[in-house]
């Protein structure tokens, strides 16, 4: 069929010839694989979830040490015994307002990294507790000289 004819026949200018000497148009299918077995499901135990063992937490008597700071460049005696697990009681009676204020956002950003709390004990006087310790109030009150 020329490319003139079959223009013609998009645009329906003439009728649409049928090629109707498809070789394969009217053979039945023929298959020489052999049918996939019926599915049937796998007998499987049942499945009961118990969560991984884990260590009951560690509970121990963490020393308390008391910090008296002057400038926020002494911030890291604050995060270096309360990363080992120790309370930390710290004074920022002597530190001006803004250089206070960092020291405070510094202390409360090394709580929330390593999952402690961090409590106020008097004015401008506060202390962080790890994790897994356990102290009293007057225990703080004592170390900040306060009793």
């Amino acid at each position: 069929m020329s490319s003139v004819q079959k223009v013609k026949e998009f645009f329906g200018l003439v009728s649409y010839e049928e090629d109707d000497h498809d070789a394969y148009y009217a053979d039945e299918a023929a298959y020489s694989a052999a049918p996939a077995p019926s599915y049937a499901d796998r007998h499987t135990m049942p499945y009961d979830y118990q969560p991984e063992y884990q260590a009951p937490p560690r509970v121990y008597e963490a020393a308390v040490v008391r910090v008296s700071l002057r400038s926020y460049t002494e911030a890291s005696r604050i995060g270096e015994p309360f990363r080992d697990g120790d309370v930390v009681v710290f004074d920022i009676t002597e530190v001006q307002s803004a250089d206070a204020k960092r020291i405070v956002d510094f202390a409360a950003g090394v709580c929330f990294g390593l999952r402690g709390k961090m409590e106020k004990v008097a004015p401008r006087v506060f202390a962080v507790i790890p994790e897994n310790a356990h102290v009293s109030q007057m225990e703080l009150e004592r170390a900040a000289n306060l009793r």
